[in-house]
């Protein structure tokens, strides 16, 4: 009887650890997969940006095992543009997708300073031979300021990319009206949700699907 016990709780325990392991890893899946991207080394595909590219799922997003969240939570295109080598060029991947300026925005960066570090940024993507592909910078939620300083830089990115032959997404149509961002795409003044994100996705998968990658 006691072994029949021993036996049973055995049982149940492992049963608890096996449903504990798979609960954890569907949680964290994104962030298992994204440490074996850049074990792995020379992703097609890198995501680059401030926290709202960080906090992105992109592997689950877009379905892929080859692409490699290089968000920067918190930096600027000075940061960006610094850190260009380690994140993006020495990594050689296909396709680079850059998404920036709110933060500079947001600490008062000057429109002269946000779009220098921005286009050297685009031009060392292509000297590296990557694909750049711009997300315009999205409008925070009621913020008349930041609005009009938001269609500054993205008015100037159209131009860029225009000029130059680059893709570029504008999530602003979906996700934003008149006022700025829209609340049920987001959760906070600034910050995507899930619904803003399966947007993103979806217009980065388009952005794929052309350029054949």
């Amino acid at each position: 009887m006691k072994t029949r016990n021993w036996l049973i709780a055995s049982l149940a325990l492992n049963a608890f650890l096996i449903v504990s392991i798979c609960v954890f890893s569907y949680i964290y899946r994104d962030k298992i997969m994204q440490r074996f991207v850049a074990m792995k080394g020379n992703p097609t595909i890198v995501m680059y940006g401030n926290s709202i590219t960080a906090q992105g799922k992109w592997t689950a997003l877009l379905d892929r095992t080859d692409v490699l969240n290089n968000g920067l939570p918190g930096m600027s295109t000075y940061h960006f543009l610094q850190l260009l080598p380690t994140h993006v060029t020495n990594l050689h991947p296909k396709i680079c997708f850059v998404k920036g300026g709110i933060n500079d925005i947001t600490v008062g960066v000057s429109q002269e300073r946000m779009q220098g570090y921005y286009q050297a940024i685009l031009d060392k993507i292509i000297e590296s031979k990557i694909i750049p592909v711009v997300t315009l910078t999205v409008y925070e939620q009621n913020d008349p300021v930041s609005k009009k300083e938001v269609d500054t830089l993205n008015d100037f990115l159209i131009k860029y990319c225009q000029e130059n032959q680059v893709a570029y997404i504008d999530l602003n149509q979906f996700i934003s009206d008149s006022t700025g961002l829209k609340v049920e795409y987001a959760v906070d003044k600034t910050h995507l949700n899930e619904k803003a994100y399966e947007i993103w996705g979806r217009e980065i998968r388009k952005v794929l699907k052309e350029k054949g990658i």
